[in-house]
């Protein structure tokens, strides 16, 4: 720490001598009226907690200093050491001047004279002054060594707080982006509870979800995504759950899977059981025809075909819903149980139609949600809903970015728990196959 004081007319003139001598970082340790203006004492690289932990503190905390006065405490230390330092060195610096005038005014002495006046009287002032000189160096050192161990406890310990907040994200399956993004919010010096509850708090509000009900608002959407990822489902889920609000009057159903026998049957089956009409995209009707027949409905729901994407069917059916004179909304629906790069892909293949959002399905069959949670903070996708189950409409939720993480947090502890089994089950093997071994050697050893 560089401390330095200043003596200016004004506050503003002193405050000018500061900026441009010690530079913007300077922190302002203390400042007082003094006969012909002010004085400013201030620091460079000054560590308040630091500072609080070298100070002793009386057992009442009402005793306890402010920070401000143990900056000011700080800085009188660090000036006053500084002051007897430079007293001392002008003493040294008059003895010697004394010394050189006296050799000056007396002739000169034999060699001999000289050896014994040296051995006789060793210049006991100017020792005496370098002696000082030296203790306040010790002095000095001391105090800034002090300061630097105690920083390095300090971020030392942090750094642990940190690492292991980071390696339970890890395992968590969350990104490295995102656990940098992360750790900012972590304070330094805090308990390791008191971190890990952070963190998780910080992980919910990067997570981007709908404020309300996206079939309440109303329109056209379209659930695109790849096979298998559970669209048909969701949107039997949506239906039913807008029947059971708003009846079944003002909702229908679109799909334009045309390119697989009997691809639309499941639909076929929501609506007759939902009493809703289905409408299917054809070679003699296309998307906007079909919802140019549906118009006095509030709420489309349209089902796609997950094609593979160098399919031109694939091209083919993304065009249609994009370039529909009607304004549908486009969601993409993710399976939990994807890997973290077939997310990816299937974002980057599917964007092209404006993705408004997307819908989370499979999370019942989920052994981890890092990879989910990292994927919408990555792709900055709001989550509509998620499912976790196949009972319609019970097993269809609207998402929450705090639940999202909570299940993602116990699906880590039941993967700790099952891999701790597992090691505990394999050393216990590995121990009885030992013992085993060891009675059939004494076995055979004995019949020998």
């Amino acid at each position: 720490m560089k401390v330095k004081r200043f003596f200016a007319a004004t506050m503003q003139e002193a405050l000018r001598m500061v900026r441009e001598e010690m530079g913007a970082d300077a922190v302002i340790l203390s400042n007082q009226k003094v006969g012909g203006g002010v004085e400013i004492v201030t620091a460079l690289d000054y560590d308040e907690q630091l500072a609080m932990s070298q100070v002793d503190v009386a057992s009442s905390p009402e005793k306890a200093p402010s920070p401000t006065q143990i900056g000011r405490m700080q800085a009188e230390r660090h000036v006053r050491l500084q002051e007897e330092m430079e007293r001392a060195r002008e003493k040294i610096s008059g003895v010697k001047n004394r010394q050189t005038i006296d050799n000056k005014d007396q002739p000169s002495p034999a060699p001999s004279e000289v050896e014994s006046t040296q051995k006789s009287a060793p210049t006991s002032e100017l020792e005496s002054m370098r002696a000082e000189l030296h203790h306040l160096k010790d002095l000095l050192n001391q105090q800034l060594q002090n300061s630097s161990e105690a920083r390095k406890s300090t971020d030392s310990a942090a750094s642990i707080v940190k690492s292991n907040i980071e390696d339970r994200l890890s395992r968590m399956g969350i990104e490295k982006s995102l656990i940098d993004a992360l750790m900012p919010g972590i304070k330094e010096g805090a308990d390791i509870s008191v971190a890990w509850n952070r963190a998780l708090a910080e992980l919910s509000h990067v997570l981007a979800v709908e404020d309300d009900e996206l079939i309440d608002r109303g329109g056209v959407y379209a659930l695109v995504g790849q096979t298998g990822s559970g669209k048909t489902t969701t949107i039997g889920k949506m239906a039913a759950r807008y029947v059971l609000q708003h009846g079944p009057e003002s909702v229908a159903l679109i799909t334009t899977d045309r390119y697989r026998i009997a691809a639309h049957e499941q639909l076929m089956v929501f609506g007759r059981i939902l009493n809703i009409p289905v409408r299917i995209v054809d070679e003699q009707n296309s998307l906007d025809d079909v919802i140019d027949s549906l118009q006095d409905k509030k709420l489309v729901l349209i089902d796609t075909a997950g094609l593979n994407h160098q399919d031109p069917d694939w091209a083919e059916q993304l065009h249609e819903i994009r370039d529909s004179k009607y304004p549908i909304q486009s969601y993409l629906v993710l399976s939990a149980i994807t890997q973290t790069q077939i997310m990816k892909s299937t974002y980057h293949y599917y964007k092209m139609v404006g993705l408004a959002g997307c819908l989370v399905t499979k999370l019942d069959e989920a052994v981890s949600l890092g990879e989910v949670i990292s994927f919408l903070y990555l792709s900055g996708l709001s989550v509509a809903y998620v499912t976790d189950g196949q009972k319609i409409p019970d097993d269809i939720h609207l998402a929450k970015a705090h639940s999202i993480v909570s299940r993602g947090v116990s699906l880590f502890k039941e993967q700790e728990k099952f891999e701790s089994e597992l090691l505990s089950n394999t050393q216990g093997r590995i121990h009885n196959n030992g013992r085993a071994n060891e009675l059939t050697s004494m076995y055979f050893g004995h019949t020998a």
